[in-house]
């Protein structure tokens, strides 16, 4: 039931990756990736939003064409990604810590169902210390903004792509899958590794990818840009200790699929 690297994870780090490229073009190659991938995005918005109501004149159906363009513009972001992770002497694969390890069949079950409960304890504790209104974050059934204001693009046009159920099972892939590989791939892939070279050291590379994480999220409300700043913290330290960027995949699929499945819900019972 259990594998190897998962009880060799219980009493050891299991993180050793490491980058022989310099940090300077490790940080070029994030850059140059993370504006292929909003390229990327803008061409599939463009290309799929006029087959929706509204079209190009609608910001709501560009952004849903985003969405669902977002698993092929992801696949090519992180082939481009890791060829640049292969450059100035760099080994791809070896960065990217993507040896799939060895959890066994009850590892690869426990270990993202341990990561949803520590992630929705997290939420559970911010909201009631400060006293969060999680309906202040929560779109109408048809994807409007609550009267506090955005709720978030993405969440929003989920909530809307929920109406349509045949898109809407389209756009799952590109949350449960997609997404969490091009994100993984650029903030704790071969980036990762070369800032863990440095001074600040593993932990330290853990803060700086999380909070680059959390930024690139900042169309979203403060309080889920703290959420996802989290997130990050639990996801490096799960990188860390079972040393493959695979689990840290498939934890933030696991999460987005469940958000997915949430927001359907959510939004049908609206």
């Amino acid at each position: 039931m259990f594998g190897e690297d998962f009880h060799r994870a219980r009493h050891n780090w299991l993180y050793n990756a490491t980058n022989s490229q310099p940090l300077w073009f490790a940080i070029l190659a994030l850059v140059l990736a993370f504006l292929l991938n909003m390229f990327l995005q803008g061409v599939a918005a463009v290309a799929i939003a006029p087959l929706m109501e509204g079209g190009l004149t609608d910001p709501r159906a560009i952004i849903k064409g985003t969405i669902l363009g977002m698993l092929p513009v992801a696949v090519l972001t992180v082939v481009v990604a890791y060829w640049l992770a292969t450059l100035k002497g760099g080994n791809a694969r070896v960065s990217s810590a993507l040896h799939l390890p060895r959890l066994g069949f009850g590892g690869w079950i426990l270990v993202p169902l341990a990561f949803l409960v520590v992630m929705y304890l997290v939420i559970i504790a911010i909201v009631v210390i400060f006293q969060v209104d999680l309906t202040q974050y929560t779109p109408g059934a048809n994807g409007e903004s609550p009267d506090t204001g955005s709720a978030g693009l993405v969440k929003e046009a989920m909530f809307d792509l929920a109406n349509e159920p045949r898109l809407f099972w389209i756009a799952i892939p590109s949350v449960a899958l997609g997404a969490p590989l091009v994100e993984e791939f650029m903030f704790r892939g071969p980036l990762f590794a070369a800032l863990a070279q440095t001074r600040i050291g593993r932990w330290g590379a853990v803060l700086l990818t999380s909070a680059g994480w959390s930024l690139m999220h900042m169309t979203e409300p403060l309080f889920s840009v703290a959420l996802i700043f989290m997130m990050g913290l639990v996801l490096g330290a799960m990188l860390l200790r079972f040393g493959s960027l695979w689990v840290t995949m498939v934890c933030h699929g696991a999460w987005n699929f469940l958000f997915s499945l949430v927001t359907l819900g959510v939004a049908g019972q609206a």
